[in-house]
């Protein structure tokens, strides 16, 4: 009994770590829109929480039931710890977006030269369609860069 018992543990503790591994993986071959689903999934829990709050100030908690009222507190409570979850990523990418963007503005080839190393990170970081964007900006300006090899 004990050997079908330690047989099974491992066997749950090898699923597990597929199915994590396996998420990982699908998570990473999505690399290029990590931005976008980051923050549709932000702005929707931000969004519950609102919910909530117009609910809590308006006081209509007096009229619903009480399967609605529930259902609006597990709203706003999921809603909260969703966007808690992802707030640190999601300022971290578009911090990262918005260098990008504000990088490309720039006219002068030494300013562009000069950070370009943080570019091509933030370009990565991003994903393949965002640095390939960069790459085309700099070919305009005739600045080579090395190309890198993602994952």
């Amino acid at each position: 009994m004990p050997y079908l018992l330690s047989t099974l543990s491992r066997m749950s503790k090898k699923a597990k770590f597929s199915l994590r591994e396996k998420i990982s993986k699908k998570w990473e071959s999505i690399r290029e829109h990590h931005l976008t689903i980051l923050t549709t999934v932000f702005v929707i829990s931000i969004g519950m929480m609102l919910v909530t709050l117009i609910f809590v100030f308006t006081e209509t908690y007096n009229d619903l039931s009480p399967e609605r009222n529930a259902l609006i507190w597990i709203c706003g409570i999921s809603g909260l710890l969703i966007a808690i979850l992802l707030w640190p990523e999601f300022f971290y990418l578009r911090g990262r977006y918005n260098f990008l963007r504000e990088f490309m503005r720039i006219n002068s080839p030494s300013e562009l030269r000069k950070d370009l190393a943080e570019a091509q990170e933030a370009g990565e970081i991003l994903g393949r369609r965002y640095y390939i964007r960069l790459q085309e900006f700099l070919l305009e300006k005739d600045i080579k860069i090395k190309k890198r090899k993602f994952k």
